[in-house]
């Protein structure tokens, strides 16, 4: 049957071009055009997640100061919370540990402080401590007749005072005081979690009954911080 041997002829060369066309780069093609890929959607920007750190921390603090005209150390220390290592809010006070046993001054208040540079090792901040405190201060008489002079609760008995037209006795009196306090800081980090914090500021004193200038003026201090992120 000269059909049937035509057909079998004719089979291997159409097999090996459906091959062909098959491995082709044209038949690949057209076997991927119903699996493109899905194109964004125009005007969409892809969403970044950063990490925002917070933490606590806390520090102990010297401070130097001049206090009812006397050179005066006070100690004490804050604490607060750090938010995105940037801001610093919290709560500190301080009480004066030398000089005389009859003077002294404590004050306390809100401590905010933020940081305009931050690194793993040093940092630079502003702070800023509003409260209020009391303060236990020497006030000189010279002379002035006894009825005339206005003693406290550590005024000296009568008998101690001196005569008349002399000087050199004095009054101590307790005196309660608003204050606010701006400091610059600089940290330098010495281990993980832990710094020395240097700083100078100056105590600004408010509603002290004319006392103001035996309170304010500038003070430098050192602390050891503890925590506070990076």
């Amino acid at each position: 049957m000269p059909r049937t041997h035509l057909r079998l002829r004719l089979l291997p060369p159409v097999l090996a071009a459906a091959c062909f066309i098959g491995m082709s780069p044209l038949g690949a093609n057209a076997g991927q055009d119903h699996q493109k890929p899905v194109q964004p959607t125009a005007g969409k920007t892809p969403v970044v997640v950063e990490q925002v750190e917070n933490g606590s921390t806390f520090g102990a603090e010297v401070k130097y100061a001049q206090v009812n005209n006397r050179d005066a150390v006070l100690l004490g220390g804050y604490a607060g919370a750090l938010f995105d290592n940037t801001l610093l809010i919290g709560g500190a006070g301080y009480w004066q540990v030398s000089g005389d046993d009859h003077l002294g001054m404590g004050y306390g208040g809100v401590l905010v402080e933020w940081y305009a540079l931050r690194t793993p090792a040093i940092a630079i901040s502003a702070r800023g401590l509003v409260g209020g405190g009391i303060s236990t201060l020497s006030i000189p008489w010279q002379g002035y007749p006894v009825s005339l002079v206005s003693f406290g609760r550590h005024g000296p008995p009568s008998e101690t005072r001196p005569p008349m037209g002399t000087s050199g006795g004095y009054d101590l009196v307790d005196q309660g005081f608003f204050i606010a306090e701006p400091q610059l800081n600089i940290t330098l980090r010495i281990a993980h979690g832990v710094a020395v914090v240097g700083g100078i500021g100056y105590r600004v004193i408010g509603a002290a009954n004319g006392f103001e200038d035996q309170l304010q003026g500038i003070t430098g201090s050192v602390a050891i911080r503890f925590g506070g992120g990076k």
